[in-house]
């Protein structure tokens, strides 16, 4: 499968597209690729030596003897007709990824609709600080790792295991993470137990010989461990899983400390630096794969002790004029939840948020759920829906949002760009509040914009 001398990515701009076109630059291979858009993802391949085309056209797929392409490509693409055409073998994203998966002697898929690139990277770490040089693959940035891809050994490979369009379907793990089952992606799913199914269906994935670590707390998650041919081991923090915590204390500076029971058995007590009982659930599935492959406890505890978090995972970003600036990805109302509550933890005065839905189709699905997860922030902040894939025309729009918050929250408003939201809040921030811009688009630039004026 991987003998070819050069690889063609279509697509290769993608967080996890350059990190399988770095991987194969690592390798040896020669690669090429092609995109809309470049990013610093791009310029670092074009740095190793890649040869990387702004738009697609057949001629660029010449000399290649396999073309990886990204789920976003359209089956009509000129570069995936012509490698076709030629006779070249073409792989999926997803397919690609599973080929390299299923070389490891360990491959370790991280899946969940929420959690996966936090999980992803603090495996990873875990992996790293126990010496056993692993390929880590995640769908954000970890200083870290130097980025979002490690290039390591052929003996463990950890990556994140999409659901969208069932692709997570394709890879080959010896053990798999189910982290938690939510209503989303509804443009591919449509309804949550189509979701679950995707779920039931990964878990027949890993072999009989293999692991799955699944959250015991998540009654969608439970729903499928029947499912599972393979070993199960579950946590949470609620007894009766096989690993759980407990006598959580809130840390002074931030972060968490808490006891972990493994089986009954004490393990000692971890100090966890991120902040928010979500990223203790996280923890628990990296320690139950780190005492399945032998890591020793004091070393996965130097890893929780230290793990900063991801970019863009509840990220510090400055201060403005004494206000705490925050940015997170959360774009579903289940990680709106989470963040906000986590946040709360934290907060020395009034959270303010600006929020970008992301997409139109999981606006408009979740909308009565979107309007009841702002709950633990003073303010709310609504910009306009951040398009993605998607067009306009689902008659919804960010107004409607506004309309359905206001009707359980009595500070809500709208702006209709992310400039307008910046020059309000730089009259209007105090010292000691804490803004979070939160969403899957750019809507971090409106804190960059602050930061900006504070210089």
């Amino acid at each position: 499968m991987f003998t070819p001398q050069h690889i063609h990515f279509i697509g290769i701009d993608g967080i996890s597209m350059s990190a399988l076109a770095l991987i194969m630059q690592m390798r040896g291979c020669k690669v090429s690729g092609s995109d809309l858009n470049f990013s610093p993802l791009t310029a670092r391949l074009c740095e190793n030596g890649a040869r990387i085309y702004q738009g697609h056209a057949p001629t660029q797929v010449e000399g290649a003897d396999m073309v990886v392409y990204t789920a976003a490509i359209r089956p009509d693409n000129p570069e995936l007709e012509r490698a076709r055409g030629m006779g070249v073998p073409v792989l999926s994203r997803a397919e690609f990824l599973g080929a390299l998966m299923g070389e490891a002697r360990v491959g370790i898929a991280v899946s969940g609709s929420h959690g996966k690139t936090t999980t992803t990277a603090l495996l990873g770490l875990m992996l790293e600080q126990a010496d056993k040089n692993p390929t880590v693959l995640i769908g954000g940035e970890l200083d870290a790792l130097g980025g979002n891809v490690k290039v390591g050994g052929d003996e463990f490979f950890v990556a994140e295991a999409c659901e969208y369009v069932e692709t997570f379907l394709a890879l080959k793990p010896q053990v798999g993470i189910v982290l938690n089952i939510d209503a989303d992606h509804l443009d591919y799913f449509g309804d949550l137990s189509h979701v679950v199914a995707a779920f039931q269906r990964f878990v027949g994935v890993i072999p009989q010989n293999g692991l799955l670590v699944a959250c015991r707390d998540d009654a969608n998650v439970r729903e499928i461990l029947k499912f599972a041919t393979c070993q199960v081991v579950t946590y949470g923090l609620v007894q009766g899983g096989d690993y759980f915590a407990t006598n959580i204390a809130l840390c002074p500076d931030g972060g968490s400390a808490f006891d972990v029971y493994a089986r009954g058995k004490n393990m000692g007590r971890v100090r966890l630096k991120v902040n928010g009982r979500h990223n203790i659930l996280n923890a628990l599935a990296c320690l139950a794969v780190g005492d399945y492959l032998n890591i020793p406890c004091t070393s996965m505890g130097e890893t929780l002790r230290t793990f900063v978090g991801t970019h863009r995972r509840f990220e510090l970003k400055g201060y403005f004029n004494g206000a705490t600036i925050i940015d997170d990805y959360a774009h579903h109302p289940t990680e709106i939840v989470a963040t906000l509550s986590a946040a709360r933890d934290i907060a020395k005065g009034r959270i303010i948020v600006v929020f970008q839905p992301h997409t139109y189709t999981r606006t408009k699905s979740l909308m009565g759920d979107f309007a009841k997860s702002f709950a633990d922030a003073d303010e709310v902040i609504i910009l306009p829906i951040y398009a993605a894939r998607e067009k306009d025309v689902y008659g919804v729009s960010a107004k409607d949002l506004v309309a359905q918050i206001s009707l359980v929250h009595d500070k809500v408003r709208y702006f209709a760009s992310l400039t307008e939201a910046a020059e309000y809040l730089a009259a209007h921030l105090k010292p000691r509040e804490m803004l979070i811009t939160m969403g899957a688009g750019d809507v971090h630039v409106v804190g960059e914009m602050l930061l900006d004026k504070g210089e």
